[in-house]
């Protein structure tokens, strides 16, 4: 009968496997990257990547590194379409946040300051940015509510539709539209308290006729017009 010594010796030498047998970057008879892998980058000993491989296809969870040495990505590969990402900054906070499907960014993408604040979600289709755009200022230290900086909407990548922006009060900024990425139509743009500082109208992401200048005071407004983008034109007129 053997010892208890003997058979919890034996017990670990089971789960204990040399290091030499420990096989990594292999590939199979059609040249193609099988089980776990470290990548390095070019020309240095510096690990770019580890994860592992089925058949030449990335399975699980991918550790990324940047040259520096610190963790860059991380990348969980869920089938052969579907992945879920994490980038970080070199001090370990979350830079970005989202998913990939064919390697093309789909849903909500979520962007963060080094600190860890939330100051983008983005909404993407096929890789494009797509639908309703947000922009945020920072969380206030105290109260940790999140202020919406700009909003906005896409097709197939483009700004089209109403945009604003707003000051971290709550009160807009600047407003107007875009059809496909250019400035179309009216803008207003307001002083924090909420009257009107500037307007005027573009056309093909031009200003184009008349803009009114106001400096905060209507009796002091100034007219400029506009052609092109180009001044034709330029009165003062109470």
């Amino acid at each position: 009968m053997k010892s208890p010594l003997s058979f919890i010796l034996l017990l670990l030498s089971s789960f204990l496997i040399p290091a030499q047998d420990i096989k990594i970057n292999q590939l199979n008879k059609k040249n193609q990257k099988i089980g776990d892998w470290v990548g390095y980058h070019e020309k240095t000993n510096t690990k770019r990547y580890t994860g592992s491989f089925n058949n030449g296809k990335p399975v699980g969870l991918f550790t990324y590194f940047a040259p520096e040495g610190h963790v860059s990505a991380k990348v969980n590969f869920l089938n052969d379409s579907l992945s879920s990402s994490e980038m970080y900054y070199d001090n370990g906070y979350v830079k970005a946040k989202g998913k990939f499907i064919n390697q093309m960014k789909q849903g909500k993408w979520f962007t963060y300051s080094r600190n860890g604040k939330l100051l983008n979600v983005f909404n993407f289709d096929k890789g494009a940015m797509e639908d309703t755009q947000y922009l945020y200022y920072p969380a206030d230290e105290e109260t940790k509510t999140v202020k919406i900086m700009e909003e906005y909407n896409c097709i197939n990548g483009l700004k089209n539709g109403i945009w604003k922006q707003y000051y971290k009060l709550g009160r807009v900024k600047s407003e107007g539209n875009y059809t496909m990425g250019k400035k179309t139509g009216n803008f207003i743009y307001y002083f924090a308290d909420g009257t009107i500082d500037t307007k005027g109208s573009f056309k093909n992401n031009l200003k184009e006729g008349v803009w009114f200048f106001y400096d905060g005071e209507k009796s002091n407004m100034k007219k400029v017009n506009y052609e092109k983008g180009k001044v034709i034109d330029k009165k003062n007129e109470e």
